[in-house]
């Protein structure tokens, strides 16, 4: 089997592939305000207000810090996929090559492909991950390209075909 595709850049797209990749790492940022909100509660209901005062910055703190970390994330990737990538998936492995570089990850540094709408991340490790855009492949050619995923024991969920709202903001 071998499919060849390129794809544009994509910021959107690429902030889409790192939330899923990186949500739990996310969803702690998000949990330390409601952690860090309990003492400033307890602090106004049953002693002095004013003492809630730095239990409130730090969890208005780390609030700020779950989008600002997604937008470093974005901003660091975005050297090697804000230009156009040609993919070619084969039975060597996955090469992606564009102006800055031309690699190839073999299928056994794989550890599973991920699906999400309109891209599969292929995954290294646990946070070692890359998004490959598959939006612009036939339906025949995903159907292709999934059928030997799941012969390689790769893909760890079925497909989700993107709708007109997959990709968020």
């Amino acid at each position: 089997m071998m499919i060849s595709f390129e794809t544009q850049p994509d910021r959107r797209r690429l902030t889409a592939a790192l939330r899923r990749a990186y949500r739990r790492t996310l969803l702690l940022y998000w949990l330390c305000p409601v952690v860090l909100l309990l003492p400033a509660l307890v602090d106004v209901l049953l002693g002095d207000p004013l003492d809630g005062v730095p239990w409130v910055a730090a969890a208005v703190t780390a609030a700020v810090l779950s989008p600002l970390v997604l937008r470093a994330l974005v901003r660091a990737s975005w050297k090697m996929h804000g230009i156009p990538i040609t993919w070619t998936i084969s039975d060597e492995g996955v090469r992606g090559a564009n102006a800055l570089s031309d690699s190839v990850v073999r299928w056994e540094a794989l550890t599973g492909v991920e699906p999400i709408p309109g891209q599969l991340l292929f995954r290294l490790s646990r946070y070692q991950l890359f998004p490959v855009p598959i939006d612009g492949l036939s339906v025949d050619q995903r159907a292709e390209l999934y059928s030997y995923l799941r012969g390689r024991g790769l893909l760890t969920a079925d497909p989700v075909e993107p709708g007109p709202q997959a990709v968020r903001r």
